[in-house]
């Protein structure tokens, strides 16, 4: 089975504007923290904690051909951002309507306040890893761990949330199901409801893919679906999401498969 890797973000970014970085939801695949903190000239950067750097909105933003976008605040969560903050975000987006902007977050009902002002230069993205909150452990008899859950990954909103606000935005729209995970073994990733989230989504752009670094999922023991099920996934999504661009990013057998 073919194997594709592609370590940078996203192939089609040719620039992000870093106008907030940092994030409290402590994802445990988060590899932006690190590249946050390497910036030493910034006390709230070394420690990730969520912050503004509205100067960022002073540069001019390259052009963006067809499929390409600009990304905003890729190193962070934007819905830690301050209102009339996100609003500068909006004005510096509609300020340069030849170009197309992707802002994303784990917490899409934070979108929803300012759904009257999104221009139609931006797509609102968010990553939805899974459909599922119960946990397994790979290795073991297909079976719920009562004492864990999503949380043990990340204290974002439960994906269903996330589905749930996405399907409220009447805007352009983008979907990370990325690094993938399989929560629950005994509905076998549902993929029938996954695919149905992203129908009713109705994203321009799906991307989909592991986790970058297998060694890391691996030592995150990162609850990782088997590569066939994957494919399953994205053949089901390119047959059936009509109008989805669905773009493929890091493909390997999960960590745990022999």
């Amino acid at each position: 089975m073919q194997k594709n890797k592609t370590n940078k973000m996203y192939t089609a970014r040719v620039k992000n504007i870093p106008v907030f970085r940092g994030c409290d939801y402590d994802c445990v695949y988060c590899s932006f923290k690190r590249l946050v903190q390497l910036n030493k000239k910034c006390p709230q950067c070394a420690v990730f904690e969520p912050h503004a750097h509205l100067e960022a909105l002073q540069r001019t933003p390259p052009k963006t051909k067809k499929d390409e976008f600009i990304t905003v605040g890729l190193s962070s969560d934007v819905s830690f951002m301050e209102g009339e903050d996100f609003d500068k975000v909006l004005d510096y987006c509609r300020k340069w309507g030849d170009r197309t902007f992707l802002i994303q977050s784990k917490n899409p009902e934070y979108f929803l306040q300012f759904a009257h002002r999104i221009p139609d230069n931006a797509l609102l993205g968010c990553t939805i890893e899974t459909n599922m909150e119960q946990i397994w452990t790979p290795g073991t008899a297909p079976r719920f761990i009562n004492n864990m859950n999503y949380r043990s990954i990340s204290k974002a909103p439960i994906p269903e949330k996330r589905y749930a606000a996405m399907l409220k935005l009447d805007c352009r729209k983008a979907i990370t199901i990325e690094p993938i995970l399989d929560l629950n073994i005994k509905t076998n990733l549902n993929i029938k409801t996954m695919e149905d989230w992203i129908c009713r989504i109705k994203p321009e752009i799906l991307y989909i893919g592991y986790c970058n670094d297998g060694k890391n999922g691996a030592r995150l023991r990162l609850p990782e679906p088997k590569l066939q099920k994957t494919y399953a996934l994205i053949d089901r999504l390119r047959r059936n999401t009509y109008g989805t661009e669905v773009r493929i990013k890091t493909m390997r057998p999960a960590w745990w498969e022999k």
